[in-house]
């Protein structure tokens, strides 16, 4: 039995790397990726830790097993959270890049730092990386509003 699942507001069977739909298990044991690269399959490898996941690249030709290294993820954010706490100065970013900011969840947050006691900068950016964060001088921290992966 295939499944095409959909997580709204994309198209059945549509993955992007910041929307992926979280399968039930009773519905699926394993999840079948059609294109090339790995950025949009590990979106639903993240969503769906638990299920065998295979990519078959149209290009090359090759169906292949694919696994996530969802430890060290959890890790990495745990040790990102933990360096968070004591900041003073937050950056947060609304990414711009197509659907993915959300300016609700930037004013809860800004709200929610600022309860804290602490500052709160709203960045709008496309792309996010290290050089472009650096230009902003005095922040502690930084906080997406934008595509999980990154």
């Amino acid at each position: 039995q295939v499944t095409l699942p959909q997580s709204r507001p994309l198209s059945k069977g549509e993955v992007l790397g910041c929307t992926a739909p979280t399968i039930e298990q009773n519905d699926c044991n394993a999840v079948v990726y059609v294109g090339d690269g790995r950025f949009h399959l590990e979106a639903i490898m993240i969503a769906n830790p638990s299920l065998k996941a295979y990519r078959y690249d149209p290009y090359t030709k090759v169906l292949s097993s694919e696994a996530y290294a969802h430890g060290q993820m959890y890790t990495n954010r745990r040790e990102a959270i933990e360096k968070a706490r004591g900041a003073q100065r937050w950056g947060v970013i609304l990414g711009t890049l197509g659907r993915q900011g959300n300016t609700n969840i930037v004013d809860r947050l800004v709200g929610l730092i600022e309860a804290a006691g602490r500052s709160a900068m709203v960045v709008l950016l496309s792309e996010i990386s290290p050089s472009k964060l650096a230009l902003f001088e005095g922040v502690d921290t930084w906080v997406q509003v934008a595509c999980p992966r990154l």
